[in-house]
């Protein structure tokens, strides 16, 4: 546990006597004619500039002037909450400026500052600063939301996973989930669908082949809500159905694979592996048609290979109107199995 200020105070100066007294000592039993070295027992000077940058919604920003002093270790920063006579050590850092987040609103807040060298000597306590982080304003709409579909043949399940970014704040609580049909669907109680902590959501009750939009805001501790986030969609497409190589047949040149066109469907991949899903040894590029040639190292004969096709809704992801990510993989087929020529 933390020391407060004073404790650490009287710590300082009890240890600095015992060192005179041993050293009284030494110099009294020896005849010593050398100078004898007195420990450093000058605290550096106060830091200069300590000062409120801004305080409120649950956060408390300082800055404060570099020391130019060249045995400084660094700085102390001390707090009380609602008594300003109980500072205790909040953080030791060599930086120059320090965020305290995640305040109480309903608390008032003390500051001090010190400078502690390498010898431990502490400055005098700066000049005390209060604050109280009160709930000014609501926070910043959530960025960067990515909506990706997938129909899982792996694990038999079909679901739209969203992911953001929060905005920077303080008092920052959970964020609300709002869905809809149409791109700019109404935001209200009817098109929530969920509440989360994460910034991060699976939607499961999802249809296949059908788009959904979805829109994301903040809330902060006080209850006040960001606007809604740039949206983003995405639908679940079907798993395509394999047609050639027939399972556990014989693949021969010009070994093409072929499977049916799935609705929606941007682009294709194919997969070619030592096991189901796993031990890829060759995948194609994304292909619009249903069939392609296999371009892989050479077959061992009369070995077994799996192969299975994934789909894509999309060629790219575009994000915040701006930002483009490569699409993933929408749905997979089950997997068929072949043998090498």
């Amino acid at each position: 546990m933390s020391k407060n200020y004073n404790s650490l105070k009287i710590d300082k100066l009890l240890k600095y006597s015992l060192n005179i007294v041993i050293i009284v000592c030494l110099i009294s039993l020896t005849n010593c004619s050398d100078e004898t070295t007195m420990p450093d027992t000058n605290p550096p000077n106060t830091p200069q500039n300590f000062t409120l940058l801004g305080g409120g919604d649950g956060q408390a920003r300082f800055r404060w002037t570099k020391s130019n002093e060249p045995d400084l270790q660094f700085y102390r920063l001390y707090r009380a909450v609602n008594n300003p006579n109980l500072l205790d050590t909040l953080v030791e850092t060599t930086q120059t400026e320090y965020l305290d987040q995640f305040l109480s609103y309903d608390s008032t807040y003390y500051y001090g500052l010190a400078a502690v060298d390498f010898n431990d000597n502490e400055s005098e306590l700066s000049h005390i600063i209060d604050v109280q982080p009160l709930n000014i304003s609501a926070p910043l709409p959530p960025t960067f939301l990515i909506v990706n579909a997938f129909n899982n043949t792996i694990e038999n399940r079909k679901y739209i996973n969203l992911s953001w970014l929060p905005p920077a704040a303080g008092d920052l609580s959970y964020f609300k989930i709002y869905r809809g049909i149409t791109k700019d669907f109404i935001i209200n109680s009817n098109s929530l669908i969920d509440s989360t902590l994460l910034g991060t959501y699976y939607d499961n009750l999802v249809e296949t082949n059908k788009r959904f939009y979805y829109k994301v805001k903040a809330v902060d501790i006080g209850g006040k809500e960001s606007a809604v986030s740039i949206g983003n969609s995405d639908l679940i497409l079907d798993n395509p159905e394999l047609t050639s190589p027939s399972n556990f047949s014989k693949f021969t040149s010009p070994f093409t694979f072929k499977w049916n066109s799935v609705d929606s469907a941007k682009a294709y991949k194919v997969f070619v592996g030592n096991s189901p899903f796993a031990d890829i040894i060759w995948e194609s590029n994304k292909i619009k048609s249903t069939e392609t040639n296999y371009q892989g190292p050479k077959f061992v004969t009369s070995k077994l290979y799996y192969w299975w096709v994934g789909t894509y809704s999309r060629d790219k992801i575009l994000v915040d109107n701006v930002t483009e990510l490569e699409a993933q993989i929408n749905s997979l087929s089950t997997v068929r199995s072949f043998i090498g020529e």
